[in-house]
């Protein structure tokens, strides 16, 4: 397949958006389309050289997988070493069992799988799991198992008809990525059935369905149609649309017009990607795809925050470096024409230890819990504050549980925040000889008709808290306690740099519209409650830290650093600023109750985090166990 000095351009083109949207540039919220731009150049590359393979009958499927080696597994191999190193040395034991999970999928090239069952390409989670990029590898990988096969049954069976076979299979996938990323908008992110389309676009380029365009006009014309549609995707797309499906046409689409346009004529955007310094990028865009993310990842662990702009830069400046040095020592040298590891053979029992090496200590990490006795037993106290919340928050998550073995007097309903503080309601009732129930649901304010469109399942809410109103009305529960974290349904964003993405209350997916939205579901679901003649007690948001408790106390042990994590109270009330003014017109217009966690939390100053030496959060926002009790001073008289 001949050379094209402007796909090397395209490549640059995919990655420095990527590049920009994982340093937080808020200009470029569709950077992340930069990964489709790949797929198309892949399918269409990969489909030439096997379709000219097989025109000269050299095609086999053990040269195929010695080329996909090749490219692959060396760039990828020296990645995963050095990620090993930084993972046992810095990471925290249950942050090292993920890693050991995630390293292990890695290798089996099914971590795409992993991560849908995780966590969102966008929430808050994705952004500290160092191979959470190897995603997109899994997805081209998954493809290839297959793709060479078909093409080669396709020669011998089907007299060479590709285009019915591609383009069946393209419109299957592509239907299938649209209903898809509807009904399971986070799993569809990864799914290799829902990308198929983008790989197979390519190949529809490279088997030539329609031939190149000569006139130089129509073919600059749909050149610039092409980067137009790049620009748009980078900069309009987001994470708050759904993706990919319908919207990943534009990137793709972009994608496969400049590769199609610059195949028959020399097109201005086609000599701009051909200029060096623009294909030198291209040239190293692999390795630089794979470094720049787990520095980043590893930087902000070690230091236990979020990175400033210079800190990014540096960042992205030593992942060009390095990116630099992989290509010109690892991936050439085993691509070039004096290959290292000439013998096919040897190359593949090479693959197969490191796959195995790398195997064996995921494994390990993952099985030992992540290695704890890498660390003190001072660590291990602190880190165990991780695990201070409710015996009873998974079993009873998404559910109504009881609390006491009597008919149910009082109701604690909300997201987690309510899970949080279930133990002291559990412990008040006991004491009090009382019984109630327990009904919290992550990312779920206790609001009647409540929608959250930053989740896969938009009416999830909806349907747990119509069925909470429902057990009230039969149980004719008489004290009822509103609890979530009210100030990110007001504000729609997160706190200060608080890892993942907004809460979305409306239909438009702007974060800006949540507080109208709240302003109009509280006092409807308090109307509500109040018909049924219910006794209402809201609990306003405990203050929110911004980084994980536990995880920062017992690094600063490890590190002997002092980070300061107590949260300031000014920043606080500005913070919950709406939130409390819409709580405090709520208790005065309905005459129902506001409890404030954050008057026994905090001072005029600053809020309390720890206390005898045990974390009051489990995290960056939920209360602990310890947290909890806490509070028992201002919520004892409520039973």
């Amino acid at each position: 397949m001949k050379h094209r000095a402007d796909i090397d351009g395209l490549r640059a083109v995919a990655i420095v958006p990527v590049l920009l949207f994982h340093a937080g540039i808020a200009r470029v919220s569709g950077g992340f389309t930069g990964v489709d731009v790949f797929f198309v150049v892949s399918g269409y590359l990969i489909t030439g050289l096997i379709l000219d393979d097989i025109a000269k009958g050299s095609f086999s499927v053990a040269h195929f997988y010695e080329r996909r080696v090749r490219r692959i597994l060396p760039a990828l191999f020296v990645l995963l070493i050095c990620a090993s190193l930084a993972a046992y040395v810095l990471l925290m034991p249950d942050d090292a069992r993920e890693f050991g999970r995630s390293l292990f999928a890695t290798m089996l090239f099914s971590s795409n799988v992993l991560f849908s069952m995780q966590t969102g390409y966008f929430q808050a989670p994705a952004e500290m799991k160092p191979l959470l990029h190897t995603w997109s590898l899994a997805v081209e990988e998954q493809f290839y198992i297959l793709y060479p096969l078909v093409l080669f049954l396709v020669t011998r069976h089907l007299r060479k008809h590709y285009s019915v076979v591609l383009l069946s299979a393209l419109g299957l996938s592509l239907a299938f990525s649209i209903w898809y990323v509807h009904t399971h908008h986070s799993a569809a992110f990864y799914s290799s059935l829902a990308r198929a389309w983008e790989l197979l676009l390519g190949g529809i380029l490279a088997i030539q369905v329609i031939r190149p365009v000569r006139h130089r006009l129509i073919a600059n014309v749909l050149a610039f149609l092409g980067l137009v549609l790049l620009v748009y995707s980078f900069l309009t797309l987001s994470g708050t649309r759904a993706f990919p499906g319908v919207n990943a046409l534009y990137p793709t689409l972009g994608a496969a017009l400049i590769i199609y346009s610059g195949a028959g004529r020399d097109t201005f955007v086609a000599k701009v990607l051909s200029t060096k310094p623009v294909a030198f990028i291209g040239l190293i865009s692999y390795s630089l795809y794979l470094w720049h993310w787990a520095l980043l990842v590893f930087l902000k662990y070690y230091l236990v925050r979020r990175l400033s702009g210079w800190e990014i830069a540096a960042v992205m400046g030593v992942a060009v470096v390095i990116a630099t040095l992989s290509w010109r020592f690892v991936e050439s040298p085993f691509r070039g024409r004096r290959r290292l590891m000439k013998s096919r053979r040897l190359l593949f029992a090479g693959a197969a230890a490191g796959s195995v090496a790398f195997v064996l200590f995921g494994g390990l990490l993952f099985l030992t819990g992540g290695l704890p006795a890498r660390f003190s037993s001072q660590v291990l106290g602190l880190l165990a504050g991780k695990s201070d919340y409710w015996a009873r928050r998974d079993q009873c998550m998404g559910q109504i549980c009881a609390i006491g073995n009597s008919t149910p007097g009082f109701l604690l309903w909300g997201d987690s925040h309510a899970g949080a503080i279930a133990p002291l309601f559990e412990q008040m009732a006991a004491a009090n000889h009382k019984s109630g129930a327990v009904a919290f649901v992550p990312a779920c304010a206790p609001l009647l008709g409540l929608k959250r469109y930053d989740q896969d399942d938009v009416k999830k809410c909806t349907r747990f808290n119509q069925s909470v109103l429902e057990f009230i009305k039969s149980n004719h529960i008489s004290n009822v306690f509103l609890h979530a974290r009210w100030g990110l349904y007001a504000e729609g964003s997160r706190y200060r740099q608080e890892r993942g993405g907004p809460a979305l209350l409306t239909a438009d997916r702007n974060p800006k519209e949540d507080y109208r939205e709240l302003e109009s579901l509280l006092p409807a679901t308090i109307q509500e409650l109040q018909r049924l003649h219910v006794n209402i007690t809201i609990i306003a948001s405990v203050p929110e830290v911004e980084m994980d408790v536990p995880t920062v106390l017992a690094r600063n042990v490890v590190t002997g650093k002092v980070s300061s994590l107590a949260p300031h109270y000014p920043e606080f009330l500005e913070r919950q600023a709406r939130a409390f003014k819409l709580l405090s017109q709520v208790a005065e217009k309905y005459r129902v109750r506001v409890i404030y966690p954050h008057q026994t939390l905090c001072n005029y100053s600053s809020c309390r985090i720890v206390s005898e030496n045990h974390a009051l959060y489990v995290d960056d926002d939920h209360l602990s166990t310890h947290g909890a009790m806490y509070l028992m001073p201002t919520f004892a008289p409520l039973l």
